[in-house]
């Protein structure tokens, strides 16, 4: 009898370290696959192209488009010399064919002309109005005598850290259905007519 309880006592014990063996690698493996790992991605090719890394750690290239730079004046202006001039970016075409998910965390690769300045100098998030033909941002907003404004205010916040050379890792919480772009300002350049903005659509 006391032989029959050892034996038991011994496969219980056994089995006991076996399952809180499993429990421990099966923990470590969700921790790692939560923790997404990017070191396995690219740092874009050149400055202002951008990735959307997907859940499953695949980069997905934004679309690349020129910025366009309109403006405008309103009827005063052109009457009696007194009103408002916009500015606005224009990309062309009315949506992206890069398409994310909505309402779920996003993160971006970014290239940048290194990653030495404060990201939010630099790199801007911004949602476009749409119509037809074109996706606009308004950039600027000069008055006779109001002054200069920096136009709407339809930037997205997020959160970056820098990434391998001259990148950024941007990350957002979740996105608004609408169509998107990311912006790489350089720093130097007295406007951003040539510049390349990386592009997508949120659905």
């Amino acid at each position: 009898m006391l032989f029959l309880f050892l034996y038991l006592h011994r496969i219980i014990n056994y089995e006991m370290k076996r399952i809180i063996l499993i429990i421990s690698l099966l923990t470590f493996a969700l921790q790692g696959f939560s923790q997404q790992n990017f070191d396995h991605i690219d740092e874009p090719e050149y400055i202002g192209e951008a990735v959307y890394v997907k859940n499953d750690g695949i980069s997905l290239p934004l679309e690349k488009q020129s910025v366009q730079i309109k403006s405008k004046a309103n009827a005063s202006m052109y009457i009696i010399g007194i009103g408002k001039v916009k500015s606005k970016m224009v990309i062309k075409g009315a949506t992206s064919p890069v398409v994310i998910p909505s309402n779920e965390p996003v993160t971006f690769i970014v290239k940048s002309f290194d990653n030495k300045s404060d990201p939010l100098s630099i790199v801007s998030v911004v949602k476009f109005e749409t119509t037809k033909k074109e996706r606009k941002f308004q950039i600027a907003e000069v008055g006779t005598f109001s002054g200069g404004s920096t136009g709407n205010e339809d930037f997205v916040a997020y959160q970056a850290k820098k990434f391998k050379d001259s990148s950024y890792k941007l990350s957002i919480n979740r996105m608004e259905h609408g169509e998107y772009g990311i912006l790489v300002s350089n720093p130097n350049a007295l406007n951003n007519s040539n510049t390349i903005i990386a592009c997508f659509s949120v659905q």
